[in-house]
């Protein structure tokens, strides 16, 4: 299909009531086209044009390439905004997946409600995206590849080029007389992505021209089902879900491709990374088929899912919380588990003047709560209340001298309480109880 500035026009799906598009300029030859093509077409633009650009730093041409689209911006009169960005790619992860994930922070950071990011993907890259997608087992989402239009932080992502080839961008530009900068980085065939475009993708053009809006159709059919399967998701977690916990005994009416999908759409919505089908094949079997008062986990990337009796949990790992000498109204008990304050009480409470340390479960700690005869065991004490068992280790045990005062804000040692006396509070404090 020929580009040509009003056919771009055509394929602007624009989110209603944009205030303003931002062009992502790299400086190459597609978003060189986005750029002049939408300049070229400015006033029937319904929001003011902008560009912004990212040096990575990855090149030490990067600064002369940023010259570069500011020249070409200034020369549009187009308003550009620069920024720079340090990648550091962890362990076993690639660099340019690293690149990719700080140029989208920025851009993230960058728009404000109903401002719309245009990025230059085009058909050909949608075609490798389905690819790589392929080769890494990956489902219907995976498969759908790159969305025409999806939400960016406060505002939109928009790729409005994925109707046309490389070849025809390039064609395009020719006839206009455009520049470009071409990433000697594209050249490195040790990325998959470029292995994959010079090696790969010729032999399958070659023998069928047609691959390119093949695979774009194949990629819009796995959105639908992609969306289908959300929806039903969607219909399943509200039978099986509440307050973030699902429920295990809901889970088991389902159909086990039906678990699969409610389980992916859950840790999606909790912001969790998708476990391995591996890891959750382990979840089917070795969690929800579990006996009742079995408390397996299964573990992945930060990301602990537990069951307890009926309920999956799906949470973080943290570190552990911090014990030692209480001084002050406030003690810290470390990131994600909030502080104890000193509350002082007209009712019972705890006495004033001795030492007070905060220490952590070794096994054995008893405690006579107010109101009951007999000293209790924490254990007996943490099943009856429904505390979590992965969080029992993390309640803090306030000593008053030797003697187990207060556990948490849960229970008070009456042995030992006064009138007037102080209480804990326990701000901040994770979800401990079933």
């Amino acid at each position: 299909m020929e580009f040509t500035p009003d056919a771009l026009l055509t394929k602007l799906e624009l989110p209603p009531a944009a205030k303003r598009l931002w062009v992502a300029l790299s400086g190459g030859l597609d978003s060189t086209v986005l750029l002049q093509a939408l300049n070229a077409r400015r006033g029937s633009l319904p929001a003011p044009l902008n560009a912004v650009h990212v040096d990575h730093g990855l090149n030490p041409d990067s600064a002369r390439w940023a010259a570069r689209c500011q020249a070409v911006c200034d020369a549009l009169d187009v308003p550009l905004e620069r920024f720079a960005v340090i990648v550091d790619a962890v362990p076993g992860a690639s660099v340019e997946a690293a690149a990719r994930d700080a140029r989208y922070e920025v851009f993230r950071e960058l728009l404000e409600a109903d401002e719309v990011l245009l990025t230059a993907q085009h058909q050909d890259d949608q075609l490798e995206t389905f690819l790589l997608q392929a080769l890494r087992g990956a489902g219907p989402h995976g498969l759908a590849a790159m969305p025409r239009l999806s939400r960016l932080g406060p505002g939109w992502l928009l790729r409005p080029l994925l109707d046309w080839s490389r070849d025809a961008l390039e064609a395009w530009a020719k006839a206009q007389g455009l520049e470009w900068l071409d990433d000697p980085s594209n050249a490195d065939e040790r990325f998959d992505r470029n292995y994959l475009r010079r090696q790969v993708l010729p032999l399958l053009k070659a023998r069928w021209p047609s691959t390119a809006q093949t695979v774009s159709r194949s990629a819009r059919h796995c959105a639908e089902a992609a969306e289908l399967a959300d929806e039903l998701a969607a219909a399943d977690l509200a039978e099986c879900g509440g307050d973030g916990v699902l429920h295990v005994s809901a889970l088991l009416r389902l159909d086990p491709p039906r678990r699969r999908n409610v389980l992916r759409h859950w840790l999606d919505w909790l912001g969790f990374p998708p476990p391995s089908e591996k890891k959750l094949e382990h979840v089917l079997s070795d969690v929800l088929e579990a006996g009742p008062d079995a408390e397996p986990c299964v573990a992945w990337t930060d990301v602990a899912l537990r069951r307890y009796r009926d309920g999956l949990y799906a949470e973080r790992e943290r570190p552990s919380p911090r014990g030692g000498r209480w001084q002050g109204d406030v003690f810290e008990l470390g990131e994600g588990w909030g502080r104890l304050r000193r509350v002082q009480s007209a009712d019972a409470g705890l006495p004033d003047g001795a030492e007070v340390e905060i220490r952590f479960r070794e096994g054995g700690e008893k405690i006579r709560p107010p109101g009951r005869a007999h000293h209790h065991d924490l254990k007996k004490l943490f099943q009856q209340a429904g505390v979590l068992p992965w969080r029992r280790h993390a309640v803090p045990l306030v000593f008053v001298g030797d003697t187990l005062a207060a556990v948490g804000d849960l229970w008070l040692n009456a042995d030992i309480v006064v009138t007037p006396g102080w209480r804990v509070a326990w701000e901040g404090r994770p979800a401990i109880f079933q």
